[in-house]
């Protein structure tokens, strides 16, 4: 036997520091269930497990993520629910409020009449207007003149002289007046303001017929309930989940629907009916523009007859703004139908921006098409814009790469302007019925006694400003919310969408003022009293319902154009997430398994094994031991 050299020695300690390392790592495996406590450990598994953690890291934040949409989409669907119990109820009660008589829910529609008690000579210039068409009594009878001249004023059949030549003038042509002695009779709705002869010395009026209790009240708990929907309609839009406004379309700071009116005489003080009406198209509804002395220079505003005015802007175009000019790249060629009523471009999307209610303004395309269109329809490719009758094409033509001709918009008819900053003798508020054909003319409805009867000038200044308030403030931001590696959802329902938009609008002509017409002949107004106003409305509001309801399949370039849209949206992203997350778990529960079965070492194993690793240790710390101890003089011995 030989003593022991240095080789040997440490030989005899790395093998027993092996044994010591492979007691470490049983006794690791037996305490966690690992195999190793680090990614080396795993040898060729090591890549395998890390990428499979990787993908487990990423499907745990996917069900994260999913578990904040589920909660929106779930408080989204609630707003839905409870806009379609409360559109229900409504719409019963308008059914029922429909399907009365409403020509007999009408003031004036049991008509009037107009008694001529004096024999003086006091009708001579006096002017009638009956269904639109003004008579004058005139000393001759040419075209619509009532011709009095033959007749003998102060004389005691004077007055009924007069009631006959009215009566030879237009009874043939209105078989429901009545004439009998001095008294005309006559349905009110025939009759304008502007009929001179009304306040005519020895002229009285009838009274026009009333409301009764019932009709008064069906009438006022029909408006009640259209303006609480309103102010629902509001909340359920304006719901806010972990301090986001779901219908708010990306924009999070602001409640999306602004309604800020709490009682329904204030709504009806601001849209009266007769002055300032709601706005009856989407895009007035929904235009928010604001226009300063910058804009438009100094102003000059007049009356023009009753409660119509015309308010000028100094700066060409000044209500007006520029949106693009045609050219081979934006529009490419431009094609006038006069026939169709159309103009359409040869490029996709020319024509995206606008939408229907828009006031477009032509210019720079030559006299014959420079002007101010109303935009009914625009097509779902973009190309084609259809406008109003109202504002027709005047002539065929096709404009070669657009010609450089400018497409403006101004503001859209039925837009209630609030005049912020100006005279207390001009109206606060007026509301658009037309544009010039250059932009530079706002012609408006408002309070008869706050338009100036001679033109005034605002001079321009920083101190006021014009401004449309849509309801709607949030954003357009439409977003794509990933729920898996490969499936998004989007998230584009907004509160300014026509399935809502038209919900407001026919609400809101329901609950402004005058809905059943209330004007006196005798006052001061343009226009026709209509006995059918009630029914219009009425009849106008249903069809903007059903449409909100549900489309009937129209094609459009809008977005959820209808609450049956939005639900069935809402419904399908509900359940694509529900199987979505069913995958995702199953994905996870698998890659956990997959993992663990790489990762994991039988405990009970592991313990045998470290016990033998334990002895192994104990053996070899003896040896080393033993061979450590042995020296020279121990070996000569």
């Amino acid at each position: 036997m030989r003593v022991p050299t240095y080789a040997t020695n440490m030989n005899l300690l790395k093998q027993t520091m092996s044994t010591k390392s492979m007691l470490d790592l049983y006794a690791f495996q037996a305490t966690t269930g690992l195999k190793s406590p680090n990614y080396t450990g795993y040898g060729m598994d090591a890549y395998g497990i890390v990428s499979m953690e990787a993908t487990s890291t990423v499907t745990t934040g996917f069900q994260q993520t999913n578990k904040l949409l589920n909660i929106e989409f779930k408080t989204m669907n609630t707003s839905m629910e409870t806009i379609n119990k409360s559109l229900s109820d409504f719409k019963s009660m308008l059914t029922s409020f429909g399907s009365s008589d409403l020509t007999q829910i009408s003031p004036d529609y049991t008509g009037g009449s107009i008694t001529f008690s004096s024999n003086d000579d006091v009708y001579l210039n006096k002017t009638l207007t009956l269904d639109g068409i003004q008579y004058t009594f005139a000393d001759n009878g040419d075209g619509n003149n009532i011709d009095i001249s033959g007749l003998t004023a102060g004389s005691d059949t004077y007055a009924q002289d007069v009631m006959n030549a009215l009566k030879d003038k237009v009874a043939a042509t209105n078989p429901d007046f009545s004439f009998e002695g001095t008294t005309f009779t006559f349905p009110l709705y025939t009759v304008n303001g502007s009929s001179s002869v009304l306040n005519a010395e020895g002229v009285t009026t009838g009274t026009p017929h009333t409301m009764n209790d019932d009709q008064y009240k069906n009438m006022r708990q029909l408006q009640q309930q259209a303006f609480a929907m309103m102010s629902m309609l509001a909340d359920a839009l304006n719901v806010n989940v972990n301090g986001k406004y779901l219908f708010g379309g990306g924009n999070s700071n602001v409640a999306p629907v602004s309604f800020p009116f709490t009682t329904l005489e204030e709504f009806q003080n601001y849209y009266d009916g007769i002055n300032i009406k709601y706005p009856d198209s989407g895009s007035a509804n929904l235009t928010n523009r604001t226009f300063t002395a910058a804009d438009t220079g100094s102003l000059t505003i007049q009356k023009t007859s009753g409660n119509q005015g015309v308010l000028k802007a100094e700066n060409a175009g000044g209500f007006m703004q520029e949106i693009l000019t045609a050219n081979a790249e934006t529009t490419g060629s431009l094609t006038f139908n006069s026939d169709k009523n159309s103009l359409q471009a040869t490029q996709y999307g020319a024509f995206a921006a606008l939408k229907p209610g828009d006031t477009m303004i032509i210019s720079d395309a030559g006299d014959t098409h420079n002007g101010a269109y109303v935009v009914k329809s625009v097509s779902e490719d973009g190309k084609t814009i259809t406008f109003e009758e109202s504002t027709p094409i005047r002539a065929d033509d096709q404009i070669v790469d657009g010609g450089g001709a400018k497409i403006n918009t101004s503001l859209p008819i039925g837009s209630v302007i609030n005049m912020d900053g100006f005279d207390k003798n001009i109206a606060p508020t007026i509301q658009v019925t037309g544009v010039s054909a250059d932009g530079s003319e706002i012609y408006f409805t408002a309070a008869p006694n706050r338009i100036p009867d001679t033109e005034t000038t605002i001079a321009a200044s920083s101190k006021w400003s014009m401004s449309t308030q849509s309801y709607y403030k949030g954003g357009d931001f439409a977003s794509e919310k990933h729920i898996t590696m490969n499936q998004s959802v989007t998230m584009d329902i907004t509160g300014n969408n026509p399935a809502f938009e038209k919900l407001f609008r026919a609400l809101g002509q329901v609950a402004q003022g005058n809905i059943v017409e209330d004007i006196n002949p005798a006052d001061d107004f343009e226009g026709l009293i209509n006995s059918n106003h009630t029914d219009d409305i009425i009849t106008e509001v249903f069809g903007l319902i059903q449409s909100a309801e549900y489309n009937s399949g129209n094609t459009t370039n809008e977005l959820n154009t209808d609450l049956y849209t939005v639900n069935a949206k809402l419904s399908a992203n509900i359940t694509m997430l529900a199987t979505a997350d069913k995958s995702l778990a199953s994905i996870q529960y698998n890659l956990e398994n997959s993992i663990q079965s790489l990762k994991n070492v039988d405990q009970t194993e592991a313990t045998v094994k470290a016990l033998l690793a334990l002895n192994n240790l104990n053996a070899s710390y003896q040896v080393l031991q033993s061979v450590m101890s042995t020296s020279l003089l121990n070996y000569l011995k």
